[in-house]
């Protein structure tokens, strides 16, 4: 699959958000391409003046950080429209889209927020505003407890169906509880050891925080369906 410059952006600006850092190797991870390839992309991004390449990773410029904005609230946007109103479930919401939300043109996109009535989240939680301040503590940071499930940052489908088949969406209570070297973290419907790549990636809020007492199924108007089972500077 060819990547353009906004599948770019969309990746540097998921792992920044979840790792605070983001290299080369780490994009190419994300979009599942060569690391020759993902240099190319790079290099064009480079070019533009979107971003620069140095030692402390990848950097967004101005410019770059502006058009990434650009994407992910895109991308965002789409998510909660498939979700809502094309019944994707939850955790293919963020493949199914990768195509899509290059479809839609600026105007269009505008009316379709107008008209799902300005959602703040796209279904997995994530703001649609991608700068907007998080009240949230990852995964990494706690040593256990119990916690309100945030989000979780990085969308990748394999983790996403883990949290669903074990009952943890935004919104829902979940327990935390450490292991000799991993987090585990426990949902209604069970239980999943936190690879350590992800635990850095998942948002939560403590319990005691009432902000997120209210209809747990629900992140700002969107009704979840079950199975059965800071910003870049």
């Amino acid at each position: 699959m060819k990547h353009n410059s906004q599948d770019y952006l969309l990746a540097i600006w998921e792992l920044y958000e979840s790792y605070e850092f983001v290299n080369e190797k780490g994009v190419a991870e994300r979009l599942g391409i060569s690391l020759p390839s993902a240099w190319e992309g790079i290099h064009r991004l480079e070019k533009e003046r979107q971003l620069t390449v140095s030692k402390s990773g990848l950097i967004l410029t101005r410019k770059g950080y502006l058009n990434a904005m650009k994407v992910v609230r895109a991308h965002r946007i789409t998510e909660y429209f498939v979700y809502s109103y094309l019944e994707v479930p939850w955790d293919e919401v963020h493949n199914s889209v990768m195509d899509l939300e290059h479809d839609f043109a600026d105007g269009l996109l505008a009316n379709l927020y107008k008209k799902m009535d300005f959602p703040e989240f796209c279904p997995h939680g994530n703001p649609i505003r991608p700068d907007q301040k998080m009240a949230e503590i990852s995964a990494s940071e706690v040593q256990g407890g119990k916690y309100y499930f945030v989000r979780p940052v990085l969308e990748e489908y394999y983790f996403l169906k883990k949290l669903l088949n074990v009952g943890s969406t935004p919104g829902k209570p979940v327990d935390i509880e450490k292991g000799e070297d991993n987090l585990y973290l426990i949902g209604e419907n069970g239980e999943i050891k936190l690879p350590a790549d992800m635990e850095k990636t998942i948002r939560l809020k403590p319990k005691t925080d009432n902000e997120m007492t209210r209809k747990t199924q629900k992140v700002r108007g969107v009704q979840f369906r079950h199975s059965g089972l800071n910003h870049l500077q």
